[in-house]
């Protein structure tokens, strides 16, 4: 039993981490000619660098110390609200978020060419492990290497189930919160998350290809139509960044980019194994990607889409889970697998989606 029994420490202590952040609240403060950020405990950073309060109200700005200066900043990225990050900064995030996915699919595909290639066992970093493109997933080889010898992909749909109820009952009270859609988008990711977690928890068959031709042309044709069903969020996410943007073509933009990253799975990838992974990566591309095409750097729309309490609650959801994604096929064999393996992709996945309440 050594998978996970150091990672259920891990996991107790990020969840709590991730709650404290994101209730972080921010004491607005309104100065002459100038809206600031203040927050509760700035009151007392200059106690701790040794300067009295009243000598710290009547001084002028420039003769701030620098470590005051530095302090104040880390409390407002920990507050992360709207008051405190830029628009400019949520779009380098975007880009970032972007890249990453880009270059994670990248690899992805340049992987699974190898993977008819006898040399594969050789191939290191930065392909993806063997163990990995067989599975679909980071998991442990032996059952008996998990907690109670239920294998990680048994352990992850229990993982997904405790934190949808977990987060029933922490959220219940918040459901009818005015001018919050935070039912809607508890019910929506909850409903994501037990279909997801249920195809891990009840061990699904997803082997084989999703069109060959041992499958016939009519299963064939059922699974592309499945498959472009389930990542219809492309074009409604893409139309409606495209929308909140003013800008024209979001309809045809998010049709092209839908079948386009249809076509990349159903040729390129083709191993049924990684739908869950593909539907993840539609989302991102969909979501990230267009925002970053649309809006402009400095365009205060882009604030819109961080409802929860805290920007930087979503921004550190985001990084996170989209880290674990890239990491989990590269790092697996080595040492990911011991810890918890796609464990962490579902909790980080359900941290990012919980980030958007209020």
């Amino acid at each position: 039993m050594k998978l996970l029994n150091s990672s259920i420490a891990l996991l107790l202590l990020s969840l709590a981490t991730f709650s404290s952040v994101s209730e972080a609240k921010l004491a607005p403060t309104t100065f002459v000619g100038k809206s600031k950020a203040r927050f509760p405990n700035e009151a007392s950073l200059s106690e701790v660098l040794g300067e009295p309060e009243q000598k710290q109200s009547h001084a002028h700005p420039k003769s701030k110390s620098k470590s005051l200066s530095a302090l104040s900043s880390l409390t407002r990225l920990a507050g992360g609200s709207a008051e405190s990050v830029s628009p400019a900064f949520t779009y380098y995030m975007d880009i970032f978020w972007t890249g990453l996915t880009v270059v994670f699919m990248a690899v992805w595909l340049m992987s699974m060419q190898k993977f008819n290639n006898s040399s594969y066992e050789n191939v290191k970093f930065p392909f993806f492990n063997k163990q990995v493109l067989i599975d679909g997933f980071c998991l442990a080889q032996e059952k008996s290497e998990t907690l109670f010898g239920l294998g990680t992909l048994k352990l992850c749909g229990i993982v997904d189930l405790l934190l949808v109820t977990f987060s029933y009952f922490k959220y219940k009270d918040s459901f009818d919160v005015e001018g919050s859609n935070n039912k809607l988008i508890y019910f929506a990711s909850a409903a994501y998350t037990l279909f997801h977690g249920s195809i891990h928890g009840f061990e699904v068959d997803q082997t084989g290809r999703l069109v060959s031709d041992e499958n016939g042309l009519v299963m064939n044709i059922v699974g592309v139509v499945v498959l472009a069903l389930i990542t219809a969020i492309t074009p409604i996410g893409i139309k409606g960044n495209f929308d909140q943007a003013e800008k024209p073509g979001g309809l045809a933009t998010g049709i092209a980019v839908w079948l386009g990253l249809v076509a990349f799975y159903a040729i390129g990838i083709q191993e049924k194994v990684f739908a869950l992974t593909f539907i993840n990566v539609t989302i991102f591309l969909s979501i990230f990607g267009s925002r970053a095409l649309v809006f402009d750097k400095d365009d205060e729309k882009r604030l819109d889409y961080y409802k929860g309490k805290t920007i930087m609650a979503t921004i550190l959801a985001a990084t996170a889970n989209i880290v674990v994604m890239c990491f989990e096929p590269l790092v697996c064999k080595n040492w990911f697998a011991s810890v918890g393996g796609h464990i962490w992709f579902d909790v980080t996945l359900w941290m990012l989606m919980m980030s958007h309440m209020k």
